[in-house]
C-alpha cells in the first residue's frame, strides 16, 4: 500500500510540475496547453515505459526497450515520410516503418534455431543508424518540413490539439488503452518467460508464436506514440529497472508501476526541457541525457 501511495505522490507531483514549472504567466491558454501536454506525457511514457518492460521480459535482456531495438527509429523515419508526403505524421507509416525495420533486426539476430538474444541490441543500433541517415535525406529534400521532423526525431509534447486531429488522438488514445490491457493480461506468461524459455515450452508455451503476436503489438503502440509526440527514447530502458526495484520481478506488479513511473519520468523531463534555457528543447534531450548513462552502467553489469 505504502508503494502505491509512493507512485500516486509521484505522478502528482510531475503533474504538478509540468502545470506551474515554466516561462510565461499562468493564463487560461497556458493553463489549456499545459493540460493537453500532461494528457500526451501519461499517453506517451506509460506506452514507452510498459512496452519497454514487456520487451524486457520477452528477450531476457536488460538493455532491450523500442529505442535500442530500432523500433521507434523506424517508426519516426515512417512518420517523417508521412510529414512530407501528407503534412502530418500518418500512424500508418510510423507502423510500417516499424514493422519493417523489427524484421530487419530480428532477420540479423536470427540464427539457426532461434534468435542470438545478444545481437538483439547491435542490430538494433545499426538499423537505428540506418534509419537517422534515412530521415536526413528526406528532411533535405523536404526543407519546409525540416523543423517539424527534426522534434519528431527527438520527441516533443507540444503537439497542438485541435478539431481535426482530436478524433485521431481519441480514437488511438483508446486503441492503446485496449492492447496495453490486452498485454498485461499475459502477466503470468512473461513469469515463466523470464525464468527461462525451456521452462516456458516445458509448461506448454509457444515462445515463437507468443513472441511475435506480443512484438507486433508493442510495435503498434510505438508507432502510436511517435505519429503523435515523436521519439522519446530511453523511457523503455530506464523506467523498467525502477519499477522492478520498487515491486521485484512479478510482472502483475512491475508491469502496472511502470505505467505511473513512466508517465511521472517524462513529464518530469518535459518540465525540465522548458525549463533549463530561453528555448523550449525536445523532451527526449532530457531522457537521452538521463538514459545513456544508465544504459553505460546497465551494459558494463551485463
Amino acid at each position: 500500500m505504502n508503494k502505491i501511495i509512493l507512485l500516486i505522490f509521484i505522478l502528482l507531483f510531475s503533474i504538478l510540475l509540468e502545470l506551474f514549472i515554466g516561462p510565461g504567466e499562468l493564463s487560461s491558454e497556458i493553463i489549456q496547453l499545459r493540460i493537453y501536454r500532461i494528457m500526451l506525457g501519461i499517453f506517451a511514457g506509460s506506452v514507452l515505459a510498459f512496452c519497454g518492460n514487456v520487451l524486457q521480459g520477452l528477450f531476457g535482456n536488460p538493455l532491450v526497450e523500442p529505442y535500442t531495438l530500432g523500433s521507434a527509429s523506424g517508426a519516426a523515419l515512417g512518420a517523417s515520410l508521412g510529414i512530407v508526403l501528407f503534412g502530418y505524421a500518418n500512424p500508418v507509416f510510423s507502423f510500417a516503418g516499424a514493422l519493417m525495420i523489427g524484421i530487419f533486426v530480428f532477420a540479423i539476430a536470427r540464427v539457426e534455431g532461434g534468435l542470438l538474444r545478444d545481437r538483439l541490441i547491435l542490430s538494433g543500433v545499426v538499423m537505428s543508424f540506418l534509419c537517422s541517415s534515412l530521415v536526413m535525406i528526406i528532411m533535405i529534400t523536404g526543407r519546409k518540413e525540416l523543423y517539424e521532423i527534426l522534434y519528431l526525431l527527438m520527441g516533443y509534447l507540444g503537439v497542438v490539439i485541435t478539431p481535426q486531429n482530436r478524433t485521431m488522438l481519441i480514437i488511438i488514445g483508446i486503441i492503446s488503452i485496449i492492447l496495453l490491457l490486452y498485454l498485461y493480461r499475459y502477466y503470468r506468461e512473461f513469469d515463466i518467460i523470464s525464468t527461462g524459455t525451456e521452462s516456458a515450452i516445458a509448461l506448454g508455451i509457444d515462445i515463437q508464436r507468443f513472441s511475435i503476436e506480443i512484438f507486433l503489438i508493442v510495435t503498434l503502440l510505438v508507432s502510436f506514440v511517435v505519429s503523435i509526440v515523436g521519439a522519446i527514447g530511453f523511457v523503455g530502458l530506464v523506467i523498467p529497472h525502477i519499477s522492478r526495484m520498487l515491486f521485484g520481478p512479478k510482472y502483475i506488479k512491475n508491469l502496472a508501476g511502470s505505467l505511473f513511473l513512466g508517465s511521472a519520468f517524462v513529464l518530469f523531463a518535459d518540465a525540465l526541457a522548458r525549463s533549463l534555457t530561453f528555448y523550449e528543447l525536445p523532451t527526449g534531450i532530457i531522457t537521452s541525457i538521463i538514459g545513456v548513462p544508465f544504459f553505460i552502467y546497465l551494459y558494463r553489469l551485463k
